[in-house]
């Protein structure tokens, strides 16, 4: 047994004992709040020690001769301290029982801040949302973004378990190794950003915004399912894991995992890219365009910009962004269709140096202004390209539309023909 473990013992003894000083006492809840094995360890102990104290007599004190009958009313002496001593046990027993998981509130939605004040600490088992959404902080330094409806239990700080809807975990410098379970899958964090949720069929999706994770089926017994930045699988209680097309997000670096709404406009994104080659997922951002959203789905540094000196196009704000694969730039047989539920009109925003696909032209008009997007970091995309005053690096778009009159598919070709996207930047996509 290690020294420390031995001192807290010797702090469960005294403790129990009587003997502990109230500074040995606080010490002792400290170490009890942070290891369930102790936690265990001491409820077994408390026990044992109550067993003992009640059932065993020191046969020093046992009589040497017959006792008198007890009277009634000493029999009913005896239940009374017997039943104070149950009490008096069941009590300490829950002063030392585990609390829950400790969760301070760092963010709060206005319709959920009565239930949750901000900074406010919670000591959970299990978290119930309702309405409005929430972020979590536990002791591992873990952050847990929660939209409701959800149902959470909290096994420690490192261990959850989703019941029911979504959530988004942020393990930051300390919590690797962070699990969330759900009745289908596994997911390890190996040091991410990640999203998981739970279907009404069992079925769970789990995105990586960044990072690494293992993936597994708590049915099959395959080997796990490696995911890194950008990539999404659905894992069915029933079959293997499978890439997962499209992630509702919310927030300008793809905070959260969401829920699509009841009204939404599209409604699925596929393509024509082999499943077993890759997991990488669009995003899909509700009326989010606006100066500084994101294009794609994998590239966190640049950002939709209007040009110099212009507003932000009235024609795109509020529209929902389609986050597209920049990798698919390479793909001269890329084929990318949506689903809309309703007549619309579909942006594409392409390269400015690149030449304009025969597709494009076919079934797009030009718009009449662009957009950039940028800064960019060190990337083929921008290769050779000059950087601004400021010593940043932005790419032109020229913007085209399409009028879609019903709802139905939409279909997208290749950006590039003949794999000439490696120096050109991936299309982007907005529909409104």
């Amino acid at each position: 047994m290690s020294p420390d473990r031995e001192k807290d013992f010797d702090l469960v003894e005294r403790h129990l004992s009587g003997r502990a000083s109230a500074e040995e006492t606080r010490t002792l809840e400290g170490s009890l709040g942070a290891d369930a094995e102790l936690r265990r360890e001491f409820l077994r102990y408390a026990h044992v020690d109550a067993a003992l104290t009640t059932m065993v007599r020191p046969v020093a004190q046992m009589p040497l001769v017959a006792e008198k009958p007890k009277s009634v009313v000493w029999r009913s002496q005896i239940v009374r301290w017997a039943a104070a001593a149950v009490l008096l046990l069941g009590g300490a027993l829950a002063l030392w029982m585990p609390r829950g998981v400790e969760v301070r509130v760092m963010a709060v939605s206005d319709d959920a801040a009565s239930v949750w004040p901000k900074d406010g600490v919670k000591h959970l088992r299990e978290v119930r949302l309702d309405h409005g959404s929430v972020q979590l902080r536990l002791g591992s330094g873990v952050r847990l973004d929660l939209n409701a409806p959800v149902h959470l239990r909290l096994a420690d700080a490192m261990h959850a378990t989703l019941l029911a809807g979504r959530v988004t975990a942020d393990v930051g410098e300390f919590g690797k190794g962070f699990v969330i379970e759900t009745s289908s899958a596994r997911v390890v964090d190996l040091g991410t950003r990640f999203g998981v949720s739970l279907g009404n069929e069992g079925a769970t999706d789990v995105a990586v915004f960044q990072g690494q994770v293992e993936v597994s089926s708590t049915v099959q017994t395959a080997k796990p399912t490696l995911l890194s930045t950008g990539d999404a699988v659905r894992v069915h209680p029933s079959a293997t894991p499978r890439r997962l097309h499209c992630i509702n997000t919310r927030g300008e670096s793809f905070a959260v995992m969401t829920s699509p709404p009841p009204d939404a406009l599209v409604t699925d994104i596929s393509d024509n890219v082999d499943d077993g080659g890759t997991y990488a997922f669009y995003t899909l951002q509700t009326g989010q365009m606006r100066t500084g959203a994101r294009p794609y789905s994998t590239l966190g540094k640049p950002r939709w910009q209007p040009m110099p000196g212009e507003a932000f196009p009235t024609a795109l704000e509020g529209a929902d962004i389609i986050g597209t694969f920049s990798p698919d730039r390479n793909d001269p047989n890329l084929q990318l269709t949506m689903r809309v539920s309703r007549p619309c009109t579909v942006f594409l925003m392409l390269d400015a140096r690149a030449e304009v696909p025969d597709w494009v032209r076919r079934d797009f008009v030009e718009a009449g202004f662009q957009l950039r997007s940028g800064p960019w970091a060190d990337n083929p995309v921008v290769q050779g390209m000059t950087a601004d005053a400021s010593g940043e690096t932005f790419v032109t778009y020229i913007v085209w539309k399409r009028s879609v009159p019903a709802a139905g598919p939409v279909k997208l070709g290749p950006p590039y023909p003949e794999k000439d996207g490696r120096f050109r930047a991936m299309y982007g996509i907005a529909v409104k």
